[in-house]
């Protein structure tokens, strides 16, 4: 019976070891492939196609950080925040030095695409102000 029992435990190890060494940490992953310049339109509003777009840059940094340019027909915006990943989707927090008002985007990512699509919101809500289409240069 103790023979069957080490056998047992062992097997239940060696189970274990294999299975934690065989995930990938697809966070990590996502991060690291999210960090660079992303450029392409963004949008008022959340009808695609509803309103005129605009050039939108977003550049993500390896410490976190996020610079933002919105060019609308007003003139470029520059803005600043943070980002993290949350599951396959980038989460940005970030205001315009020209506004006092705070923004939140989260825009759907993939490993294997170079696009991002997503939405913006004010305050806590990742919706409800515009939506954007960017592409990784």
């Amino acid at each position: 019976m103790k023979k069957y029992l080490i056998v047992l435990v062992a097997g239940f190890a060696l189970i274990l070891f294999l299975n934690a060494c065989a995930k990938e940490d697809t966070q990590t992953t996502n991060q690291a492939t999210v960090v660079g310049t992303w450029s392409g339109t963004g949008q008022y509003g959340t009808i695609p196609g509803g309103s005129p777009t605009y050039a939108f840059t977003l550049t993500f940094k390896v410490d976190g950080t996020v610079n933002i340019i919105g060019d609308n027909n007003t003139g470029p915006d520059t803005g600043t925040g943070t980002w993290v990943m949350v599951q396959d989707s980038v989460q940005a927090i970030y205001t315009y030095t020209a506004g006092s008002a705070l923004y939140k985007l989260s825009g759907k990512f993939s490993t294997g695409s170079n696009t991002m699509a997503g939405t913006i919101g004010l305050t806590s809500a990742t919706t409800g102000v515009g939506i954007f289409t960017v592409t990784r240069q």
